[in-house]
């Protein structure tokens, strides 16, 4: 597989040429988590190493059960993470097809106009709990938890595309089985952008509209290698 560096420079080298696009993707999501979470910090808490995988173990260990079933907490979340797996969708198919165009609002509202809010809403809630559950024996295997179950949106995009049609249980298996043995090389992945994170929370989350296409394309990156590299499927 890719090292770390290599997937984060594959990254940027898609993204050439194409920033604005995508930080113009980002708007909805960077804005939704500026206006809602109020400070820096909690900003930070939306677009740190949990954001697109499952923010509720920061949720469930750092604030406390409480703060999960907040109400507002839980519609953010939700409404968050249909325009960040539309982010996702879009940045991987920029991945795979170097010339495909962005349409920053279309692509920013896909999962909506293509009917997937459903399946997509159960992928979080379903993975969300599992993780929960896991972190409440520690945060350790909260977040080995969370990382197994990272690539469940992107095998879901696929199964669709290729007419597959996985359930969400299937979905979640796959993400898996899939990482096993690669959970360490994603946690690494995420682990290298801590400094980027530390500057979306000095900008109060206006920086994520330039750092989260970078992460999202590094992660599709990694998804797509682990694909070609897995001997899984």
């Amino acid at each position: 597989m890719l090292s770390v560096g290599e997937i984060r420079s594959t990254a940027r080298q898609i993204l050439n040429g194409k920033w604005k696009d995508a930080a113009l993707l980002n708007v909805i999501p960077v804005l939704i988590a500026i206006i809602f979470t109020g400070e820096a910090s909690n900003t930070l808490d939306f677009f740190g190493i949990e954001f697109f995988d499952q923010n509720v173990v920061n949720e469930a260990t750092e604030y406390g059960m409480n703060n999960f079933i907040n109400f507002k907490s839980i519609i953010v979340d939700l409404v968050t993470i249909l325009f960040a797996t539309g982010v996702a969708f879009t940045l991987l198919d920029l991945v795979r097809n170097s010339h495909s165009k962005i349409d920053p609002l279309s692509d920013s509202l896909r999962i909506f106009k293509q009917g997937h809010v459903i399946q997509v809403l159960a992928i979080y809630i379903i993975t969300g709990f599992f993780v929960i559950l896991w972190s409440l024996l520690l945060i350790i295997p909260g977040i080995i938890a969370s990382l197994a179950y990272s690539q469940a949106y992107y095998i879901y995009k696929d199964s669709e595309a290729n007419g597959e049609n996985l359930t969400v249980m299937d979905c979640i298996s796959r993400s898996k089985e899939l990482m096993a043995g690669y959970k360490g090389k994603l946690f690494l992945l995420e682990l290298s952008f801590i400094g980027w994170h530390l500057i979306g929370a000095l900008t109060f989350g206006l920086g994520y509209l330039f750092i989260t296409p970078y992460i999202q394309t590094a992660k599709a990156v990694f998804y797509n290698d682990l694909l070609d590299n897995s001997q899984v499927y």
